[in-house]
């Protein structure tokens, strides 16, 4: 028994000098980078984040920081030497979170107020430039459908009934200026098709679909080849 104990004690207490000898404990599978090893602006309290994959392999990680008013920038390209690569300051009355991707170049944000919608344009990825969304709707759930269209449920104040709900379809092919394409009032359901990429969506003028044809195609084809 004590055989077996001594070895273990030893390795125990191996450990407990490493660590306190200030070496960092290191893994054969990963490798941690800590905020100390990282450019300043890593270890300021940060909102947020959003990682843009630009061209030839280019990488920036974007941290909301100073309550949504400056994106700290970081060249994230070489992980083995992550660098600072700018700041910019924007105009923004409140803290937000990123929601998703626009297109290869842009990303939706909401503000945490329920104030409403933006975007933000990475098409020069050091100089961030912020597009406000134009409308009153507090926006209550965000879909994707494809790459240039957003739906967007939304209510004119939190405490309004779900029969009262509004549905925005925007057009968000040129991020600068997202075009509003219909308005659902009175939004009580939404069911999707995935096979094809479809939306029916239940308001109080009737039922409004929304189409994706290059989907439409790409599942006829694929039945056709199947039968």
């Amino acid at each position: 028994m004590k055989k077996g104990i001594y070895p273990m004690l030893l390795l125990a207490l191996a450990a407990t000098a490493t660590v306190q000898a200030g070496t960092r404990p290191h893994s054969h599978s990963v490798v941690i980078v800590q905020p100390s090893e990282l450019p300043k602006s890593a270890s300021l309290r940060s909102e947020s984040m959003f990682l843009l994959n630009g061209e030839n392999g280019q990488a920036y990680l974007y941290l909301e920081q100073d309550q949504g008013k400056s994106l700290a920038i970081l060249n994230v390209e070489d992980l083995g030497n992550i660098r600072e690569a700018g700041r910019v300051s924007l105009a923004n009355p409140t803290p937000y979170d990123f929601v998703q991707p626009v297109r290869d170049s842009a990303a939706l944000i909401r503000f945490r107020d329920g104030s409403g919608l933006a975007v933000i344009s990475f098409k020069k990825p050091g100089q961030p430039v912020l597009y406000a969304e134009q409308g009153s709707l507090i926006p209550a759930s965000i879909q994707a459908i494809g790459q240039n269209t957003l739906l967007v449920a939304s209510a004119n104040a939190p405490s309004t009934p779900p029969e009262k709900t509004k549905a925005e379809i925007l057009d968000i092919s040129d991020p600068s200026r997202p075009a509003l394409l219909v308005t659902i009032r009175g939004l009580r359901q939404r069911l999707e098709n995935v096979d094809t990429g479809t939306w029916f969506l239940l308001g109080d003028e009737g039922l409004t679909v929304i189409r994706r044809p290059r989907l439409e195609r790409a599942f006829k084809d694929a039945m056709n080849w199947v039968n």
